[in-house]
């Protein structure tokens, strides 16, 4: 992270302490001991939140689903409850409940940070061209899932809440209201993170899915704003419920149809700031402004963090700002689940009432989306196994609904038992859903009646390479002439080496590897992909022309062997690289190609290579060797490569005493023989390896010594005595 990210973060840290010095007529707020406690409590949220997601991730299952666990049992109805050190504060316990509420201000506080990081980022991972392609079957989609899901997480509430709250409640008391809100809510992360494994995110029912999820966390945040309007009014009265869900709506559509407007100038003045993480805190710095904004007017906060990441989520910033901005979120929303897991009463959650009625709001929650969202897409081209699979892929709730859910009780419209149930249903949607809805993408048989013609003509593009280390040269050029033609080049995949290329409407997607590399894109874009690539080539080229006209090389190579003295930062031991096994005082090859196969044949012997993997190495090895000869000076030869025929590297040294060929930098015959294997992404230091033995080697009297040996095991005895 980079010294302005750092600079932000620090300044969020302070903002839960603001109020606290702006009352510093309260001489009782001892604010050294709210620091204290918050910064123990804090990083004691940071390792649980993240043991937590690791454990459930190695078990596959979202990390959310720990991070959420972790806070339930180091809240304070659980361990954080515990007395403990009371000489250090900790009387009652960690995390001791504040004035009925489970979290202390401060540490909510970070919560909403988190919130407003979460649906920030959610905007910005909408792709708009791919939902305005399936908009009406996602808009539709959304709202019957919104519209139905509504009605019966209000309708569950008032059936059962006279045995679960111990009162009759009517469909607009605020406990119905707020069940019927959060269970509109579709979890977007977790249900592409499934498309995106089975490869379907550009599936009809992927994007449909994906459309229709955003659509659904939209219309339930605006009807989050119109049922906290209800409440506050006190009273339902058609009339006011209208004006209510204008203002929410068109505020809504108004500033985000601005925000789209206006994305283009929006990153024009970003890109003035030019450093790529500055870019990143200014646009989130935008969101929070926007995010205030709303708040204001009578929305929630976490409606303006999503405009404002959905307006920038259509320019080419869109991945930069992402990966700027992941430490922050790495940093906060893990603490944002950790959180929303604290404010679970553990004991009601356990209680059969609670568990009963939570079971039964599940089956609810679950019909919502299977008969909001599957029925209307058999009216849309998708067959009964399409619209099954939409309708799965709506069901898992996650960040939207747990933030509404937080919302809903900090502000007392919930009480802990409703809270309780919204846990339960958000755990187990998110929980078992993913592993249906990969079952039922195994097949390959289409989810519509009748296939849709293809609206633009889609081109792969695929140059081989001849091996690793030229593959990773022309890679890194080629992202260079994307980056000065004005392009941003996104990493989405360290393992799979996967890129988002993206300027303007332009996007290509290119993914590497030690054999090739290849790209996807639109036929229009095909020829400039073409020409890039030539002018990479040409680069390159002309740049080994320069190479080849290089006169200081072989003083380069001479002076290996003209420096007695130095040391080298760090080394390998030689008995970690040469086995005892791997000397010989008698080689009999007769050219260059016959040495270096003898000392392959040798490290076979001594148990080091692979005889599978003799012809790897050897073509490596001679692969070397004509891009330069490793025949240096004083009778030494270093044969060396880079190979995937190793994992670490091994090293086997001969002798020929009446000396060969091998094209030295003095014309002399060479008498000593250093061949070194090590693997292409290597992590130990083998270059230096390699100059620990040449320094041995610069001093007549340890070549002479060397030489003079006409058995194995004394040579070894010398290499390793004195190397």
């Amino acid at each position: 992270m980079k010294k302005l990210t750092i600079l932000i973060l620090f300044l969020f840290l302070l903002i839960p302490f603001v109020n606290l010095y702006a009352g510093g007529a309260d001489t009782n707020v001892n604010l050294v001991d709210k620091m204290a406690m918050l910064v123990f409590q804090l990083s004691v949220i940071i390792f649980a939140s993240h043991l937590g997601g690791k454990v459930f991730e190695k078990f596959h299952f979202p990390a959310v689903l720990g991070e959420l666990v972790s806070g339930m049992i180091i809240g304070p109805y659980l361990l954080g409850g515990i007395g403990f050190l009371g000489f250090l504060g900790f009387s009652n316990g960690l995390f001791p409940i504040n004035g009925g509420f489970p979290v202390s201000f401060e540490l909510y506080s970070f919560a909403t940070i988190a919130s407003i990081v979460l649906l920030f980022l959610v905007g910005l991972e909408t792709n708009i061209e791919t939902f305005l392609s399936f908009s009406l079957a996602g808009s539709v989609v959304g709202v019957g899932g919104v519209f139905v899901s509504f009605i019966l997480g209000d309708l569950a509430a008032v059936i059962f809440s006279k045995y679960v709250f111990g009162a009759h409640y009517g469909f607009t008391h605020p406990i119905p209201l707020f069940l019927g809100v959060i269970s509109t809510a579709t979890s977007v992360g977790i249900s592409a993170r499934i498309l995106s494994e089975k490869k379907k995110m550009d599936s009809p029912e992927g994007v449909t899915i994906l459309s229709g999820a955003v659509i659904d966390d939209v219309l339930g945040i605006i009807l989050l704003a119109i049922v906290i309007g209800i409440i506050k009014s006190g009273h339902v009265a058609w009339k006011e419920v209208g004006l209510i869900s204008l203002k929410a709506i068109g505020i809504w559509l108004g500033l985000t149809a601005v925000g789209l407007y206006f994305s283009s100038q929006i990153s024009d003045f970003l890109k003035k700031f030019k450093d790529k993480s500055t870019i990143a805190v200014m646009s989130f710095a935008l969101a929070l402004a926007l995010a205030g904004v709303f708040e204001k007017s009578g929305l929630a906060l976490i409606v303006g963090a999503y405009v404002m990441g959905l307006s920038l989520s259509k320019t080419d910033l869109s991945f930069v700002i992402q990966e700027n901005l992941s430490s922050l979120y790495k940093f906060f929303v893990p603490i944002f689940f950790c959180v929303m897991g604290m404010l679970v009463n553990f004991h009601e959650m356990v209680s059969s009432k609670i568990i009963i009625f939570g079971l039964i709001y599940v089956v609810f929650a679950v019909l919502g989306k299977i008969l909001g969202c599957s029925v209307p897409a058999l009216f849309l081209n998708f067959n009964l196994r399409g619209a099954i699979r939409v309708g799965l892929g709506m069901i898992p709730r996650g960040e939207v609904a747990l933030i509404i859910a937080g919302i809903g009780l900090s502000a007392g419209f919930l009480q802990h038992e409703a809270f309780s149930v919204a846990i339960v249903m958000t755990f187990i949607t998110t929980l078992f859903t993913p592993p249906l809805l990969a079952k039922m993408f195994d097949s390959d048989k289409s989810g519509l009646r009748r296939e849709k013609p293809v609206g633009k003509e889609y081109k792969q593009i695929v140059y081989s390479m001849p091996n690793p280390e030229t593959a990773k040269l022309i890679l890194g050029n080629v992202i260079m002439d994307f980056e000065g033609e004005g392009f941003f080049v996104h990493l989405l995949g360290m393992e799979q080496n996967l890129y988002q290329i993206r300027k303007k409407h332009t996007f290509i997607t290119m993914k590497a590897s030690t054999e090739k590399i290849e790209f996807d894109c639109l036929a229009k874009d095909e020829i400039f992909i073409h020409t890039l690539f030539y002018e990479v080539l040409a680069d390159l080229e002309h740049t080994m022309k320069q190479l080849k006209a290089l006169t200081d090389r072989e003083k380069i190579g001479r002076k290996i062997f003209g420096v007695k003295n130095g040391v080298a930062a760090q080394k390998l031991e030689i008995s970690q690289v040469v086995s005892p096994l791997a000397v010989e005082v008698a080689l009999k090859g007769v050219t260059k190609q016959a040495i270096i196969e003898e000392l392959l044949d040798i490290l076979i012997k001594a148990g080091q290579l692979s005889s599978v993997k003799r012809k790897q190495a050897l073509s490596d090895l001679l692969d070397r060797e004509e891009t330069m000869s490793t025949g240096m000076q004083d009778g030494i030869a270093l044969p060396h490569a880079k190979s995937l025929a190793v994992k670490s590297p091994i090293c086997a040294i001969g002798l020929k005493k009446e000396g060969l060929d091998f094209d030295a930098l003095d014309k002399k015959l060479s008498k000593i023989f250093i061949l070194t294997l090590s693997p292409v992404k290597s992590l130990k230091p083998y270059l230096q390896f390699m100059a620990e033995i040449s320094k041995f080697f610069v001093d007549k009297e340890n070549r002479d010594k060397v030489l003079s040996c006409n058995r194995n095991d004394k040579f070894y005895e010398i290499l390793t005595s004195r190397i």
